[in-house]
């Protein structure tokens, strides 16, 4: 009986100081949550940021002093028995969302906040290209072969001057689509007057519809006129000595598309109708078809580019029918401002019928290998270096030659 009042007596003893202890327990967390309601903190700095680099700005106030203050872990300084404080934290964003984590102690307890800012760049706005733009391109050449003749003759050393403008006019139609007149003027000059007779106008003027974004292609279609003119040597009349003569004509429809996958390839598809008209005879009137597809694609600095032409065509004399393959393929390297290159280009040349007055089918082969340099003093002004090695073979051997040649280009842009 005894035994079990002293059980009776401790277990009442016990319950009283459990409640006791679960009392002050609970008190205590009362308290501290009181003492962390007493804990401000609050950001003076924006939550959206349109800049990666800023400073992050908060005040923190208590009703004791400050012990401790940190942000993402960092502690903070704080002046002696200070209650509150104001800070500036450099930044630098990262796209999107950004926490910060501040964390505040004083005496009587402790609080933690968490604050999101939030980075989005401003979207670059494409800057319009000007409806106006163009090249003048003023180059010099010297050849060891300029008159293209072959091994057994006597080559001809010389070297001529070209220039060529070109500008094109756009009027926008929207933000993906514009139409536009372009017009090309080329002609050369020799600087031995012996050879004025291979002196070259070229004339071009057209005009062009582009869409950006056609089922995902950059679209172009365009119709135009060009015109090949000679230099006259010998004129039946001496008043037109020196003046260019019409020798071909030529009326153009083309279609092309391209197609980018990233900054790193895209690839084109070209089809272009020639209507040609041969001034001085008939015999070479008729159509041309070129088809072209290219390639091109960057890795880091190197630039890698590749065409391949197909043009045939359909002449009143078939005689002189031929089909043309071009492989054109090379390589560049950009280390600002100069652009270095190499590029290759083989042409084989087959022709559909014999030749009545040789009883020969035509064929020609033609590869041309060059090293280029290019030093750019500007955005719009260029100058540049190109030595190319040319060799042509023919199973007709007049037509076989080979040549070497060295060009200077000044290029301006606007």
């Amino acid at each position: 009986m005894f035994n079990l009042c002293l059980r009776t007596i401790i277990l009442l003893w016990v319950l009283v100081f459990l409640g006791t202890s679960l009392e002050a327990q609970t008190n205590e967390n009362e308290e501290n949550t009181e003492s962390a309601q007493k804990i401000l903190i609050f950001r003076t700095s924006p939550g959206k940021e349109s800049r990666a680099e800023g400073w992050f700005r908060f005040q923190v106030s208590a009703f004791s002093p400050l012990l401790v203050v940190k942000v993402n872990g960092f502690a903070q300084m704080i002046s002696k028995d200070a209650d509150w404080a104001e800070y500036e934290i450099p930044y630098f964003l990262k796209q999107g969302k950004n926490l910060f984590t501040i964390f505040v102690q004083t005496k009587t307890g402790e609080r933690e906040e968490e604050f999101i800012v939030s980075y989005e760049p401003p979207a670059k706005k494409s800057k319009a290209p000007p409806p106006l733009n163009g090249v003048i391109m003023f180059g010099q050449t010297n050849s060891d072969n300029m008159l293209s003749v072959q091994e057994a003759n006597t080559k001809t050393s010389a070297a001529k001057n070209d220039l060529l403008l070109s500008g094109a006019y756009a009027f926008e139609i929207n933000d993906e689509s514009a139409v536009s007149l372009n017009a090309v003027l080329k002609f050369d000059r020799h600087q031995n007057r012996s050879l004025v007779a291979e002196e070259v106008l070229f004339r071009q003027f057209g005009t062009e519809y582009r869409h950006k974004n056609l089922l995902s292609l950059d679209f172009s279609s365009g119709l135009g006129q060009s015109v090949i003119s000679l230099k006259e040597a010998n004129p039946t009349n001496p008043y037109k000595a020196g003046e260019f003569s019409e020798d071909v004509q030529s009326l153009f429809l083309f279609i092309s598309a391209k197609k980018s996958w990233g900054r790193q390839f895209s690839g084109s598809l070209k089809i272009q109708l020639d209507s040609q008209n041969k001034v001085t005879t008939d015999s070479e009137d008729g159509n041309l078809t070129l088809i072209s597809l290219g390639a091109k694609s960057r890795w880091d600095e190197f630039r890698f580019q590749g065409r391949l032409d197909s043009k045939s065509t359909a002449l009143k004399d078939s005689s002189k029918d031929y089909q043309t393959t071009v492989l054109d393929a090379g390589v560049s390297y950009s280390w600002t401002p100069w652009v270095f290159g190499l590029n290759y280009q083989n042409m084989n040349q087959q022709y559909a019928n014999a030749d009545p007055a040789t009883n020969v089918v035509l064929q020609n082969k033609k590869d041309e290998m060059s090293l280029n340099c290019k030093y750019s003093f500007s955005n719009s002004t260029i100058v540049g270096g190109d030595l190319k090695q040319i060799k042509q073979s023919s199973n007709d051997a007049t037509k076989a030659y080979q040549a070497n040649q060295f060009t200077m280009q000044y290029i301006w842009m606007f």
